[in-house]
């Protein structure tokens, strides 16, 4: 079985700033940040990923899972941000661009904490994230799902002109998710143009730290 092929793009932005975020690769000093944001969340995350027999989480754990994240930024496979306050390095969540979606064609997915819930950091975050796959990786097509009770990522996926496809059945997409009903939403290449996503004042950078077209 051949493997799906990858977006054209080879020099991906390791660095995004919007209006009013910080969109970066982390690093070992982000876990304890990690920490703080999930704890202080509780069951708010739920509706993101399942929770876990060892939470609270130990610094490790979240130590652990940056390193997978950056392992696979590295490799240009995954691309998971961490999202801070840009003066105050404040950890608001994470948006990953996942290659899981097919060829030429990636996944968002997000979480937020819960004290930045309503204010519009979801939408900006998202929209950074969709600005720079139909941009920068040139993809075909974008995606996003979200369990049937998420009504902010549902209403995200609205506001940015996503259009719903269907509710998917019994679906578990990576080991850390319920199985369960999935809302799948998709936003292609040829509808991004007119999406609100596109007006979004974006600065990208790549890994040398120089800015990207």
């Amino acid at each position: 079985m051949s493997t799906p092929a990858t977006p054209a793009f080879t020099n991906p932005p390791y660095l995004l700033r919007t209006p009013r975020l910080l969109l970066r690769c982390m690093g070992p000093d982000d876990a304890a940040r990690r920490k703080e944001s999930v704890d202080s969340s509780g069951e708010h995350l739920e509706r993101f990923f399942s929770r876990t027999p060892e939470e609270p989480l130990s610094l490790e754990a979240h130590a652990a899972h940056i390193r997978k994240l950056r392992a696979g930024f590295d490799l240009d496979q995954d691309r998971g941000y961490g999202v801070f306050e840009p003066e105050t390095e404040r950890f608001l969540g994470e948006v990953s661009l996942l290659r899981r979606a097919g060829i030429d064609a990636l996944e968002i997915g997000y979480w937020l904490r819960r004290d930045a819930v309503g204010q519009g950091f979801a939408t900006e975050m998202a929209s950074a994230a969709v600005k720079t796959a139909f941009e920068l990786d040139r993809v075909k097509r974008m995606d996003l799902m979200c369990k049937p009770e998420n009504e902010r990522s549902a209403a995200v996926a609205r506001r940015l002109g996503f259009t719903f496809e269907g509710r998917l059945r019994d679906r578990q997409l990576a080991p850390h998710h319920q199985r369960g009903d999935l809302l799948c939403f998709t936003l292609l290449s040829t509808e991004y143009p007119t999406s609100p996503a596109s007006r979004l004042p974006l600065e990208a950078f790549d890994f040398l730290g120089r800015r990207l077209a």
